[in-house]
């Protein structure tokens, strides 16, 4: 799936990423930047950054809050969870 719309952010490119696209396309957001060479390297990071998350295994998303704290018992001389 490739996102060809409403990106104005280097951060939405991540977030596409994150959720499973494979590429994004950001003409305008580049073009329009007020130094688009700038605009490109951040895009670029930001798509490499997403893609990289996405392939470690994000946390799943949950319907209720959760303790997220994995550390506290290692970090109290216990095992860690």
């Amino acid at each position: 799936m490739i996102v060809d719309a409403g990106l104005r952010a280097p951060s939405q490119a991540a977030a596409a990423l994150e959720m499973g696209c494979d590429a994004v396309l950001v003409n305008t957001a580049v073009a329009d930047a007020g130094d688009p060479p700038a605009m490109a390297a951040a895009f670029a990071q930001a798509v490499a950054a997403g893609r990289s998350a996405r392939r470690a295994g994000l946390m799943p998303v949950g319907q209720e809050a959760q303790a997220s704290s994995p550390l506290t018992d290692f970090l109290q001389g216990g095992e860690r969870a």
